[in-house]
């Protein structure tokens, strides 16, 4: 068999054969590194094949865009016009370049001149791309692949596929097509009745493809249909049939591509599961179905009755979200990791419906697995509605385990969740409060007012603890006048404190009774876990005893089980009524580090630092009284204050000559969290009368790790006033590259601890340096911090960082001695 297709020099035809080129890469998912120029369109991109995107990175769009898209290989232009006047010219060998790009390491790339598809034109010049080997040279022969692209593209198609030309000449067939017609080579140049006779098996699908192929090019368009198709051992198959056909500028018929998939498979797939389908909707058991990233991808009626979510509303959902907070997070854990291994759960759990409530369910939980890998495919979950059965079950139960009077955990139901809550902390590591509460002269009360309004009181009082407690306490009656309450998840015993304090407001509103007011009050006795006990009965011990020594000293107090804790709470309790006390009368102040311009050692922006003399205490740490302010709520007003102020002592400074000072203020988590930072820095700016860009805001990594989508719609606002944004303490965490990515900041300050050992640790220099070049070639500025030494200051000068700061320069200054220090 010989082809009769001549070579063409035509420029538009092989633009068409391009085209097809382009159609077989789309239809395989997959292509080959090829690429295709005009030399003489200055070298004008025709063809990027997908093998090209697997090897540079750089995918058609990003490569054949703008005015000069050779600007994305090669960014520099010497380098650029030298390539690409060695690949117009070369006419053998290989051309080779380094190729970088953001999301792959800098490679070495070979450009190996290749014979076009059938000849190819004059104009047109073909390469195939490789990564370079060292040993290579520009005399290496080109690669034994270098042949017809689409030939190599079509023997490795899985499909039935085949390219003609205009005239209905063969061009190429994939294996598949191939083995169909009984052929063993390309049929290049044959027409349909001159590749096979008239008896050939292949001769009445070849006359019903012409068929369809005439009808493809009379309409002008790419087509895709189904058909039905008997194969050689003559059983009938499901064919997704594909036909693109290519004109000339013309209209003159150039190519068309035909490809075959056999979907048969495919297509008794997708009814075995339509009848599945009809057979699970008729279960009365409701049916989930999740994929191995535990997304919902089906549900049937029987589900949606049960839950109230209708098919819509589930399928993406992941299962846990019916559950959350409805059980035990380590018993989900825990049935997850079991059907890796088990394959299969069955159990009652909890489950939401779509209204928010709760129901009781039996779960039989399955696992399919891959047939050849074993890899988890899809979850099945099959649930029965328990809440008829277990309502009679839970009537039952509450009456041996909840206080009849208030509604509460009883005494051993009390004492069963806080041992449940203790077991939890020590596997945690965390601290609990077990606080037992007894309201003051509660037998005078019930005397004096009847049993009804005891009752009724300690059913007010019981409402009023739950409330002040949260969500997260324990809370039940012991008996009599005495309530307990276990508070998990706290730091220290200060916040014990703090809760039992509030607890105790709440319960002293007045109490009416026949409209007769009647003040309430408790006394407390607390016991902290682990400190005072490891179980429930030794924390109940001393939590009782402290009670007693509350009420011996009163009533209307609390007590600690040790003296320590009660002196700790109380000096902590103390503390934050001074501050609160220094804010509310101005008696906090500012001082001022210098930041240096390193080129010149020019002071050009001062860092605003809050400091506080208490008149007892002395100076108070920053920090320890900026947490404090953090934790109790102080540090929305702290905030607004050194704003405020840093702002008008800059203006001041302005008016005594000094107009190219700004001034730098750091921010807190809480004021974002808040949302008050963009009225304080409004605020500030309109009382100084300072210009914004001489306003400086400081943001940490605990600002940027809150709420993304908030802070990020702060900062850009923030941006709109004209104020400057820096990172501070950049590199001790992971959060900051993500946002320099995402937002243009003004600034980095590289962190003390890796500017101290700047000369001695090579891995901090390494780190400085880094950042110094990262933050250069963003267009940023870069501070180091923690300065004190000439040698530190001089390395920063040689790596280009911007500024400094630090005690080799100075130490924070009052406005009145860094008013002298800047008129020297």
């Amino acid at each position: 068999m010989q082809g009769r297709l001549t070579a063409s020099e035509d420029f538009q035809a092989e633009f068409g054969l391009i085209e097809s080129l382009r159609l077989a890469e789309d239809s395989q998912g997959s292509g080959l590194p090829l690429v295709a120029l005009d030399i003489e369109d200055h070298g004008r991109i025709l063809f990027w094949g997908r093998g090209c995107v697997d090897l540079t990175g750089h995918d058609l769009q990003s490569v054949s865009e703008g005015s000069d898209p050779w600007s994305t290989l090669l960014i520099d232009r010497t380098l650029r016009d030298d390539l690409l006047s060695r690949l117009l010219t070369t006419a053998a060998g290989c051309v080779q370049h380094e190729v970088s790009n953001s999301s792959k390491p800098a490679k070495r790339i070979a450009w190996w001149p290749a014979r076009a598809p059938f000849g190819g034109s004059a104009r047109c010049r073909w390469f195939w791309l490789t990564e370079a080997d060292e040993r290579a040279t520009l005399a290496s022969p080109e690669p034994a692949a270098a042949g017809d692209a689409l030939q190599v593209l079509f023997s490795h198609m899985p499909d039935m596929a085949y390219l003609k030309d205009g005239d209905g000449r063969w061009l190429l067939a994939s294996p598949a097509m191939r083995k169909h017609l009984q052929v063993s080579r390309q049929p290049t140049g044959f027409l349909d009745a001159e590749l096979i006779g008239q008896n050939h098996p292949a001769a009445d699908f070849l006359r019903e493809s012409a068929l369809h192929e005439e009808a493809v090019w009379l309409s002008g368009v790419t087509l895709r249909t189904e058909e039905v198709f008997i194969d050689q051992q003559q059983a009938t198959r499901l064919h997704d049939v594909l036909r693109a056909p290519s004109f000339e500028e013309d209209g003159r018929r150039r190519h068309i591509l035909v490809v075959r998939r056999d979907v048969t498979e495919l297509r008794s797939a997708s009814s075995k599961l339509e009848l599945a389908g009809r057979v699970l909707d008729q279960s009365t058991d409701g049916i989930l179905i999740a994929d191995a990233s535990h997304r919902v991808v089906m549900v049937n009626a029987a589900f949606t009755e049960i839950t109230g979510f209708s098919q819509d509303e589930a399928l993406g959902l992941n299962p846990m979200v019916l559950t959350a907070g409805q059980q035990d997070e380590a018993l989900n854990r825990a049935i997850w990791q079991l059907l890796e291994t088990q394959d299969e759960w069955r159990g009652e759990v909890w489950n939401r419906r779509r209204t928010g409530h709760v129901f009781p369910q039996r779960l039989s939980l399955s696992v399919l697995r891959h047939r050849g890998t074993g890899a988890i495919t899809h979850y099945v979950a099959a649930i029965s509605d328990l809440s008829s059965s277990k309502a009679a079950e839970e009537r039952i139960a509450t009456l041996s385990t909840l206080d009849v009077v208030t509604g509460l955990s009883n005494r051993a139901q009390a004492a069963l969740h806080a041992t449940g809550v203790l077991d939890e902390a020590r596997a945690l590591n965390e601290h609990v409060a077990l606080m037992v509460l007894d309201i003051d002269n509660f037998k005078v009360l019930n005397d004096s007012l009847g049993h009804d309004s005891g009752d009724q009181l300690l059913r007010t009082v019981g409402e009023r603890i739950t409330a002040a407690a949260g969500s997260n306490a324990v809370i039940g009656r012991l008996g009599g006048d005495e309530f307990l309450v276990a508070l998990p998840g706290l730091r220290h015993t200060a916040e014990a404190a703090q809760a039992a304090r509030s607890i105790m407001n709440a319960v002293a509103d007045p109490v009416s009774f026949a409209e007769m007011p009647i003040n309430v009050s408790i006394s407390v006795g607390i016991a902290m876990f682990p400190g005072d006990g490891d179980t429930f009965d030794a924390l109940f011990r001393r939590a009782d005893a402290a009670l007693h020594v509350a009420k011996r000293g009163g009533r209307a107090d609390y007590q600690f089980a040790m003296a320590a804790m009660n002196d700790a709470s109380l000096e902590r309790l103390q503390l934050e009524s001074s501050l609160r006390y220094a804010l509310d009368h101005d008696s906090l102040r500012l001082e001022y580090q210098p930041l240096v311009e390193l080129a010149t050692g020019r002071i050009v922006g001062i860092e605003a630092l809050c400091r506080w003399d208490d008149a007892l205490r002395g100076a108070v740490p920053p920090n320890v009284f900026i947490p404090l302010a953090e934790e109790s709520g102080m540090i929305e007003q702290l905030g607004g204050w050194v704003l405020t102020t840093a702002a008008r002592q800059l203006r001041a400074l302005h008016q005594a000559g000094h107009t190219q000072l700004f001034v730098a203020v750091n921010l807190s988590a809480r004021q974002f969290q808040r949302g008050v930072v963009l009225a304080q820095v409004e605020n500030a700016l309109v009382l100084s009368g300072i210009p914004a860009d001489k306003l400086e805001l400081e943001l940490t990594e605990s600002v940027l790790l809150h709420d993304g989508e908030a802070v990020m719609s702060t900062l850009r606002q923030l941006k709109a006033l004209g104020v400057k944004l820096s990172i501070d303490d950049f590199g001790t965490g992971y959060s900051s590259f993500a946002y320099l990515r995402r937002f243009k900041f003004d600034k980095i300050k590289i962190d003390q601890s890796f500017v101290r050992d700047l000369i001695d640790d090579p891995d901090n220099a390494a780190i400085v340096r880094g950042i110094i070049s990262l933050a250069l070639s963003l267009g940023l500025d870069v501070l180091a911090e923690g300065v004190e030494t000439d040698a530190i200051a001089q390395r920063l000068r040689h790596l280009r960082c911007t500024f400094a700061q630090g005690y080799h320069f100075a130490r924070p200054l009052r406005p009145d001695a860094l008013l002298e220090r800047l008129d020297c």
